[in-house]
């Protein structure tokens, strides 16, 4: 691919990589919760998922200037999806900080 579009796809790329390592670090605090170190384990997670959400905004950037193609309208659908899912995971994550473990049996 050449030009602009190019560019932007290759930085997109770049963007998801990065998110999807920023996922895998926040599955792993999940899978990890402790109650002594809770508070740092949520702010951990929120970072991580914070930047993932920043990755797919910052991909959607790339293609501002270009308004048209369906191969454009379908990717940016998809990345509109991933963004959402993330800002859901997001606002689970914060809810999970608020109420703490306290609210889950122990296991």
């Amino acid at each position: 691919m050449k030009g602009k579009f190019g560019v932007a796809l290759s930085d997109c790329i770049e963007c998801f990589d990065n998110a999807i390592d920023e996922l895998h670090k926040s599955l792993g605090v999940l899978r990890k919760l402790s109650r002594t170190t809770f508070v740092t384990q949520m702010g951990d997670l929120n970072t991580w998922l914070s930047a993932a959400l920043t990755d797919g905004n910052t991909c959607l950037d790339g293609f501002e200037e270009d308004r048209k193609g369906n191969q454009l309208k379908s990717l940016k659908n998809r990345v509109l999806r991933a963004t959402r899912f993330t800002s859901n995971a997001l606002a689970l994550a914060n809810k999970l900080a608020a109420t703490g473990l306290e609210s889950f049996p122990d296991t």
